[in-house]
């Protein structure tokens, strides 16, 4: 008898679980972005963080990991940059160039995008290009896909 009380241990040991139900987050996690998703002409608005008052308007033409950003306003303003597709988001940056805004200072620009159908959103920052530590502005933005 005493044989079989210490195979007993063994035998709940070895025995197959439940497979555990499978993640709900893991399940509804969006579909990663593709070129098609983000390609095309957008415009929107941008406003300073924290804040909903509109500081400015543009438009840009995304496309093949470039992007050609317009300021509607005056100082009309145009910036080139590049982005990657990071799942369902992507990530853009304007390496260095004169910011007509703050008076021609030399500025980068970086941030992320979320794209949804005809909708974008986003988060930025624009620093001084000498100073990387500096911050100039924060910003977010929304914006649709031009028909």
């Amino acid at each position: 008898m005493r044989r079989y009380l210490l195979v007993v241990p063994f035998i709940f040991a070895c025995a197959r679980g439940e497979t555990p139900p499978a993640d709900s987050a893991a399940m509804a996690a969006p579909a990663a972005l593709t070129e098609a998703d983000v390609a095309g002409t957008w415009s929107g608005t941008l406003m300073p963080e924290g804040s909903d008052s509109v500081v400015g308007n543009w438009s840009v033409v995304i496309g093949s990991g470039t992007y050609r950003l317009t300021t509607a306003e005056s100082p009309k303003d145009t910036i080139l940059g590049t982005y990657v597709l990071e799942g369902d988001s992507s990530r853009y940056s304007a390496g260095p160039h004169a910011d007509a805004a703050a008076g021609g200072a030399m500025v980068t620009n970086a941030g992320t995008t979320r794209f949804s159908g005809s909708q974008i959103t986003g988060t930025g920052v624009i620093r001084l290009a000498d100073k990387p530590d500096s911050v100039v502005m924060r910003y977010h933005f929304t914006g649709t896909r031009a028909p």
